[in-house]
């Protein structure tokens, strides 16, 4: 199933368990879902690291058709939208966050879909432990390299500026050797041009540099 597609009807799902209890009016939750799945995907664009998208969405809706209260609903759509981010193996730049807006100047029976761009620290969802230290991974598509300005900042002679990919997509965590001058390697097996799976608990070595990559839960 396209991962587009996939955001739609989990969003649809969602949006019918509390639609009587929220929203009142001629807004159907399957409008609402694939308003907001195609938004995502028309939204992305390239990073440094691949494929990227928005972060923060904002829908605002007529007072007519909100009845209920709505901090639990956002934060449930904040919560899908991050699966899909993982799924599709994108990259943010700030924290997932949905957040539900009322206006009077809004159409009854139409809503607003906004997607941006916002910055800021997102909560690590793995790390990479060993002798020299612990460095969080906080976003997909995290860019493993010497330079103060990647995202795992080894700041060894011997790291490449951008050694590494580690990201999560389609279910699994992946790393990808980017062509560094001294390799990577996975639980004693060098990486060539194609990404790899790992699993929490296996090790990596950047370089000389080994460690052992950790993934938290529920991040």
């Amino acid at each position: 199933m396209n991962v587009a597609r996939g955001l739609e009807r989990k969003l649809e799902r969602l949006l019918e368990g509390v639609f009587g209890r929220v929203f009142s009016g001629k807004l159907h939750p399957s409008e609402i879902a694939t308003r907001v799945a195609r938004e995502a995907d028309l939204a992305r664009f390239d990073h440094a690291s691949g494929p990227a998208t928005a972060n923060y969405i904002t829908l605002t809706f007529h007072p007519k058709d909100i009845s209920g209260e709505t901090p639990e609903l956002a934060t449930s759509l904040t919560d899908s939208f991050a699966d899909y981010v993982v799924e599709a193996g994108l990259r943010l730049i700030g924290p997932p966050h949905v957040t539900i807006k009322i206006d009077e100047s809004v159409v009854p029976g139409q809503f607003l879909c906004h997607l941006e761009v916002a910055p800021g620290e997102q909560r690590p969802w793995a790390r990479l432990t060993g002798p020299e230290g612990t460095y969080q991974i906080r976003p997909n598509r995290a860019i493993v390299g010497r330079t103060t300005d990647a995202d795992v900042a080894l700041q060894f002679d011997d790291v490449s500026r951008e050694h590494a990919l580690i990201w999560r997509s389609a279910g699994d965590t992946w790393i990808k050797d980017l062509g560094s001058s001294n390799g990577t390697t996975v639980d004693g097996t060098p990486l060539g041009a194609e990404p790899r799976a790992v699993d929490s608990g296996s090790s990596i070595k950047v370089s000389e540099h080994q460690f052992r990559f950790v993934e938290i839960a529920d991040a």
